[in-house]
């Protein structure tokens, strides 16, 4: 089975156990200070949440994801919602949007599910001048947690789901932390416009979100990382959260010939 259709049969599954809900908040996306009226592309939209959120913010929004599961998701929570969305089934390393047809590109967790050297060109062609495309992600940046999630759960390609250790992966067999070389892809397809934030420090709560769950324990891991964060924030890029920004300049106006 090729890996797009492994993706597709897990999500498949996974989105089948979304229930409907009431959502009120509208998604907030750093660096945009409105998206009112702005036309807003989804990427992976599963849950539905993202693309109801960007809709209460008064967006024209579009979305897609791999699993009609979960396209199916999304337009049944946005009737429930009240709103209004574009979900279509469509695998991000094919993108069919016309040139520049989005001020704004969204994605939670989605791009170390990919070939980022073959979707970072889609992001840059389907972003409109002076738009922003903003990822939240993982990393595989810190040494010590590469090495640490290789030994417990194996190698990129031949990943396990779980350990004798008791830790369980989540997500797919076959996604893994996003890479350096997958930074410097997205990086290059995108002309040098990518900015790194850091938004807060996540190493020991690992433990606990893939495994040790004792509630006390999480919140504990939680403060200590936090902690760490707020303390030495110059250790931030070597947590486990990333978020990777791209805002396409606008062209210069032709220079005066008076």
């Amino acid at each position: 089975m090729q890996h797009t259709e492994r993706e597709r049969e897990f999500f498949d599954e996974h989105w089948a156990r979304v229930q409907l809900e009431d959502i009120r908040d509208p998604l907030q996306v750093p660096g945009v200070d409105s998206l009112a009226g702005r036309r807003v592309l989804i990427c992976s939209c599963g849950s539905g949440v993202e693309p109801v959120m960007a809709a209460n913010a008064g967006a024209i929004v579009s979305a897609f994801d791999i699993s009609p599961v979960g396209v199916a998701n999304a337009l049944r929570l946005a009737t429930h919602n009240g709103v209004t969305i574009d979900a279509r089934v469509m695998d991000f390393h094919d993108l069919t949007y016309p040139d520049e047809s989005f001020d704004v590109i969204y994605g939670l967790a989605i791009l170390h599910h990919v070939n980022v050297e073959r979707v970072a060109p889609h992001i840059w062609r389907c972003l409109a001048p002076g738009g922003i495309a903003y990822f939240h992600e993982n990393s595989d940046r810190n040494p010590m947690l590469r090495l640490a999630r290789r030994v417990i759960f194996g190698p990129r390609g031949r990943a396990r789901r779980s350990s004798r250790l008791g830790f369980t992966r989540h997500g797919t067999a076959d996604e893994y932390p996003i890479t350096e070389a997958d930074v410097r892809a997205l990086d290059r397809a995108c002309h040098g416009n990518l900015v790194r934030l850091y938004p807060r420090f996540q190493f020991f709560g690992l433990l606990a979100i893939h495994g040790w769950r004792n509630p006390r324990f999480a919140a504990a891991l939680s403060a200590i990382d936090a902690a760490i964060g707020r303390s030495a924030p110059f250790l931030r890029p070597y947590g486990f959260l990333q978020d990777l920004c791209v805002r396409k300049p606008r062209p210069h106006p032709p220079a005066s010939l008076t």
